[in-house]
């Protein structure tokens, strides 16, 4: 097998991030499921900003808003109690993109474990939290509850996608 990248010969199967792929021995590009292959990169990608790969398709999905910038995001963390959760700012149009991007989460809170909201808060500026609400103290999460929401991520970022792409979004 050839690698597709740079020609060489020296491509060997490998696991890659729980993935079962083609690695080129030279030039490190990776081949073989497209949707492997596509998930691996995301998980690099996240990892390259800082964040970890369970809340990375949704950073992803709210910048492609292109309205929203995303400062911290976590997909939570089971030892310490930390819920999934992100934090952006609105670089422009903040009440019209906000009322979508508000609706875009309700609509997807019939389909969520959890219901996930949008807080303000002022830390030097103004910036948005997207989080569940657990209806508890923090320290009273469990990890099945963090797992739960972990869950909710990928219904939420494949939503906003789909919403992006619908007329009452983007006029």
């Amino acid at each position: 097998m050839e690698c597709e990248a740079c020609g060489s010969r020296n491509v060997a199967r490998r696991r890659v991030e729980g993935f079962l792929l083609e690695v080129c021995e030279l030039c490190g590009n990776l081949q073989g499921d497209d949707e492997a292959t596509a998930r691996v990169e995301e998980i690099r990608h996240a990892r390259a900003r800082g964040f970890d790969e369970h809340v990375l398709p949704l950073v992803t999905a709210l910048e492609r808003t292109g309205v929203v910038q995303v400062t911290h995001a976590t997909g939570g963390n089971l030892d310490t109690s930390e819920s999934p959760c992100v934090f952006f700012r609105l670089t422009r149009g903040e009440t019209i993109h906000l009322e979508r991007l508000l609706r875009s989460i309700e609509f997807s809170n019939r389909e969520t474990r959890l219901r996930w909201l949008i807080e303000l808060s002022l830390q030097h500026v103004l910036v948005y939290i997207l989080r569940p609400r657990f209806w508890k103290r923090p320290q009273e999460i469990s990890a099945d509850e963090i797992v739960l929401a972990r869950g909710d991520l990928p219904v939420l970022s494949s939503n906003l996608r789909r919403d992006l792409e619908l007329s009452w979004y983007r006029s």
